[in-house]
This record gives structure tokens, sequence and C-alpha cells, in this order.
């Protein structure tokens, strides 16, 4: 099974575990909180139209974070893709000197390729160190150097391997810079710090109503919560190694593209075996 057919209730590590749980917890505990508040008598707080703008500005504080987020998402999509585009032409283009220069020895360069694409799967799930795969990386770079001279004298053809390497590390660029990028942190703190000054202040809102102040009270803690964990989790597109991330992109694509590489390499292997 794919992760595009996986549904909400079939996400490894399941997200009903890490944020539906969570916020639900919270709700209840507000909710069991407000029981207690009430039969001891502590409500001081009026209902009025402060908890209507506090509520109004706490949404728009989640709005403009969930925007953020999300553009970034959209643009980690394409990333997998990208990468998978850049090591399969790359891997073609080297496979495909010896019709122009039959000497041409390729199996190193297509052997290194493969490394690398193996590399960029262990980095992206967190198994091995981005300083391993910069070095994978610059092993790579020499050797479709060097293949690439084997193209001296065909203009675009020998610079087109050149071209595709400077975007595999573009796009492992970016990749490491969404990582360690967190989404405006002082908009983050305002945002938990409005929604718990809301959740406080909804335990000690007085109500003629008991069941009516529960409900809102614990609605409006699991709608925000939820929101809140929602965002954090969308921040890492790439935190496929954390158990209780579940909004990760798919590498579906690029394992594909992985193991065609490596299918390349084979078939290179055997015919310069001939």
């Amino acid at each position: 099974m794919t992760s595009a057919s996986l549904n909400f209730w079939d996400i490894p590590n399941h997200r009903r575990r890490t944020i539906l749980t969570r916020s639900a917890l919270l709700a209840c505990l507000v909710g069991l909180a407000k029981i207690f508040v009430h039969y001891i008598a502590i409500e001081p707080i009026k209902p009025n139209t402060l908890f209507t703008s506090l509520i109004a500005s706490t949404v728009f504080l989640l709005g403009f974070l969930l925007s953020g987020v999300l553009s970034d998402y959209k643009e980690s999509e394409r990333i997998p893709g990208e990468l998978s585009t850049s090591l399969e032409t790359l891997a073609l283009d080297i496979n495909a000197i010896p019709t122009l220069n039959p000497n041409a020895e390729i199996n190193p360069c297509l052997n290194s390729i493969t490394i690398l694409s193996k590399l960029l799967i262990d980095w992206l799930l967190e198994r091995v160190p981005t300083s391993q795969l910069i070095c994978g990386f610059h092993k790579c770079h020499q050797e479709v150097a060097k293949a690439s001279i084997y193209l001296n004298g065909c203009g675009t053809l020998q610079a087109r391997p050149q071209a595709e390497m400077a975007a595999l590390l573009k796009s492992i660029n970016r990749i490491e810079t969404i990582r360690e990028t967190c989404f405006i942190p002082l908009v983050y703190w305002l945002a938990y710090a409005s929604a718990i000054v809301l959740t406080t202040g909804l335990l000690f809102v007085g109500g003629t109503n008991l069941i009516e102040s529960i409900f809102s009270s614990a609605a409006v803690t699991f709608l925000i919560f939820f929101l809140l964990f929602l965002i954090s989790d969308l921040d890492n597109p790439f935190g496929l190694s954390n158990p209780k991330s579940a909004e990760n992109i798919s590498l579906d694509v690029l394992q594909a593209a992985c193991d065609r590489v490596a299918k390349i390499e084979v078939l290179a292997s055997n015919n310069s075996s001939l």
C-alpha cells in the first residue's frame, strides 16, 4: 500500500495517537476543570465580547501559521520528484556516453550515482548525517566530472551532467534549510500563549447552563490545540524518522528512481563485461 492510498486512520505512527488523542485529552481535562470550578463557585468573569475578540485573534494567528507552513509543505512535495528526475537523468546521460565514445569507462561513475541515491534515502530517514551525504556527493561529483571528459567537444551534452549535479545539491540544501528552520518561532510562542490564556479564561467564565459551558470550553480547547499540534507537525515535512510525525512527504517516487538507477548500473556493468 502506498502512502497516497492511506486514509486518516491508516497513517503510520497514527496521527490520532500523536495529535488527535493529545487534543482530546486536553479537551477532557478542561471539561473536568470546568466542572470543578463551577461547583466550587469560582467564576468571577462574566460572559462578554472579550472572549470573542480573543478567539478571533487566536484564529488569526493560527491561520497565519497554517498558511506559512503550508506554502513550505507544498514546495516540499515537489522536492522528491526533482531529486528523482535529476538522479535518473544523470544516470541515463552517463549510461549514454559509450554511444558517443565506445572507449568510455562509466561503471565507477554509475556506481557512485547509485551510492549517492541510497545515501539520499538514508539521509532523508535521518540514518546518516548531512556530512556523510555531502561527502558522498563530492565523490560522485568527481566521478561525473571524469566521465564528462569522454564527452569533450560535445558542447551541451558535456555540461548536462554537471547541471544535474548542481540541481541535486540545490535540492539537498533546500531540504536541510526546511528541516532546520522553524517558521517564525515568536509567532508560535504567541499562538500557544493566546491558546493558554483563552482556555484558562473559559474556565472562569460564569454561565447559567453548566452543560453549555463545558461543551464550549472543551470544544474550543480541542479545535485550537488540534490546529497547533497539526501546524507544528506540518512545519517539518521531512520528519520521517520522528515516530510522532504523521504529515510527511512521500519518498515512493524517489525510492522507485533509486531502484531504476541501480538497474541502469547493473545493465551497464553487464554490457561492459561482454
